[in-house]
């Protein structure tokens, strides 16, 4: 957004932009539960968290909000790259925490310096985390060094906690009987699922005046509800649907959003999220479904048909 489009809708910033920004966080009922799940993990010591959700759910969000509500009372390592083997899962890990281990790459050495460096926080009363994110990419055998990890412990508490985020095939993943002693130390479990109609109109609403909006009213009734249906709640695809019709409104000079130019704006999103790169044939064929709904949205708004 340029700064006449910005001015022209009186905000100071985009109110949709895609970056995981904490400042336009949500607080939906499982937004807040999911944080408070991880917030548990580190209060309580407990070895494993996994939080999942669909893509485009928050996840990245709240993680980022996590890290700052705790990195000045922990150590904490976010693997954001997780298609590692296990040895250089283990570096990745220890360059994060700034641990020094041998350039030799021995094993056996670098737990030692890492179960060096727990003990030595675990005395001072400061916790270390390690957060991986779109751990649902993790080679079977990392996953497996991920367990081994956090058999590092005291006999009173776990020294790590370890944080798995990721797509809700890894919680299936973790059903798998390979993995059966990983899924019995996951002691926390937490879900995003897509907002719901209500949620989706404030989510809307509070994103704009974070913005500077001076009222919550730029999408009409009509609006509200199409966003909803064509982005089944999903944040993301609400923010490219919402941001692409307020362009849009700003192009015809209209004050505010309306049905039809969120028909105009999610048919563009669906063309371009079905044609992204690395996109599953599963999910082409639920764009070109999604694609076939917006044209018949447009099609009946042209007529002022409702659905």
């Amino acid at each position: 957004m340029n700064a006449t489009y910005l001015d022209f809708f009186g905000l100071y910033d985009d109110p949709f932009r895609l970056t995981p920004d904490p400042a336009y966080y949500y607080p939906s009922h499982e937004h807040a539960n999911a944080l408070l799940s991880l917030d548990y993990t580190l209060n309580n010591r407990e070895g494993f968290c996994l939080l999942t959700g669909e893509p485009g759910t928050g996840k990245t969000t709240l993680v980022r909000i996590f890290i700052n509500k705790w990195q000045d009372q922990a150590e904490i390592a976010l693997i954001m790259t997780p298609r590692l083997s296990p040895e250089e899962f283990l570096q990745a890990i220890l360059d994060d925490l700034g641990v020094i281990f041998p350039l030799s790459g021995n094993k056996n050495d670098m737990i030692k310096e890492f179960r060096d460096f727990l003990l030595k926080h675990a005395e001072n009363g400061r916790r270390v985390v390690i957060v991986v994110d779109e751990a649902q990419q993790l080679p079977d055998a990392t996953l497996e060094e991920l367990r081994l990890l956090s058999n590092l412990e005291t006999t009173k508490e776990k020294l790590v906690q370890i944080i798995l985020v990721g797509q809700p095939e890894l919680a299936d993943k973790m059903e798998q009987d390979q993995f059966r002693q990983l899924n019995q130390r996951i002691s926390v479990r937490a879900a995003l699922s897509p907002l719901a109609e209500r949620a989706t109109a404030d989510y809307l609403a509070t994103r704009l005046m974070k913005a500077g909006g001076q009222t919550a009213t730029f999408f009409d009734k009509a609006a509200l509800d199409t966003i909803f249906r064509l982005s089944c709640g999903i944040p993301r695809l609400i923010n490219l649907i919402a941001s692409r019709a307020l362009m849009a409104a700003y192009l015809e000079g209209k004050p505010g959003v309306q049905e039809r130019q969120v028909v105009i704006a999610a048919a563009e999103v669906m063309r371009k999220e079905r044609k992204a790169p690395n996109t599953s044939l599963k999910k082409q064929l639920l764009w070109g479904a999604i694609i076939g709904l917006v044209v018949i949205a447009a099609v009946l708004s042209v007529f002022k048909i409702r659905l």
